[in-house]
């Protein structure tokens, strides 16, 4: 006997998350966001074309990150697959 079940896809998974960036400085092959989740913790992430998730993007932004891992630290570090730009202030 077999259960088929179907569930919707049209959710966040867990490894993606809702952040607003509220700092940028501009690195050697990159730049490093400071952001801040809907609980107001901050974090910081990197983005740049040799990691592969380099995006436009300014201060005041709401981007979704695909979170690959979180290094403790403080603030602590996502490394992130994937960001995209959900809502932009230019």
């Amino acid at each position: 006997m077999a259960f088929v079940f179907a569930i919707g896809c049209n959710t966040i998974s867990n490894n993606k998350k809702l952040f607003t960036i509220t700092k940028i400085e501009q690195g050697k092959d990159g730049q490093t966001l400071y952001i801040r989740n809907s609980e107001n913790k901050t974090y910081t992430t990197v983005i740049s074309i040799p990691n592969g998730n380099f995006v436009e993007v300014i201060e005041g932004d709401r981007i979704q990150i695909d979170i690959q891992e979180i290094i403790e630290s403080d603030p602590p570090i996502i490394i992130s697959n994937h960001i995209m730009v959900l809502d932009s202030t230019n």
